[in-house]
């Protein structure tokens, strides 16, 4: 994920072309990807601005051209620093926009099915209590039409032999 280093150097189209992985859990980089790529900025940095430096310090030579001035070059790197920083941070931005609305997306569609569903199970939650209240209604019809069956609770009625329960059965007590 580190820009290629040609021989020690960080070129212009390193710093151009560098992109950060985003971070899944929270907002912004990879921090370590962050860093590793600002410690090779500013050690660019530094061998220019020393170089530069250097060739202040030689004797003027007639056969060359004359130097930049020093420090020409690390306004040139910065601005391309900041250049590809705006350009990861737009993708992130339009990265986490897309995550978002696929989001959102996902959260209706799974609030539709619960919504659904939901219906599903009350409409047949309310078939059952009406088949239940029908089911309850005809036992009590049938339960008012029964007659009494139970035997004599009184014992006299008992002992005498006789049944009102029954009637027209009667039993033979022998003593």
């Amino acid at each position: 994920m580190h820009p290629e280093v040609n021989g020690g150097s960080l070129t212009p189209a390193d710093v151009r072309n560098k992109v950060f992985a985003t971070v899944r859990l929270r907002e912004g980089y990879d921090m370590a990807q962050v860093d590793t790529f600002l410690d090779q900025v500013e050690a660019a940095i530094t061998r220019v601005l020393q170089e530069n430096a250097a060739l202040r310090a030689r004797p003027p030579d007639s056969s060359r051209q004359p130097a930049a001035p020093a420090g020409a070059g690390a306004p040139h790197i910065v601005a391309l620093a900041q250049e590809a920083a705006d350009r990861a941070i737009a993708m992130a931005q339009e990265e986490a926009r897309e995550i978002i609305a696929e989001a959102n997306g996902r959260a209706e569609a799974a609030k539709r099915e619960v919504l659904s569903y939901g219906g599903r199970i009350r409409e047949g939650l309310q078939r059952q209590i009406r088949q239940l209240q029908t089911l309850l209604a005809e036992l009590e019809n049938k339960t008012t039409r029964i007659p009494d069956l139970s035997p004599p609770t009184d014992r006299s009625a008992r002992d005498a032999g006789s049944s009102d329960a029954f009637p027209g059965v009667t039993t033979n007590v022998t003593g």
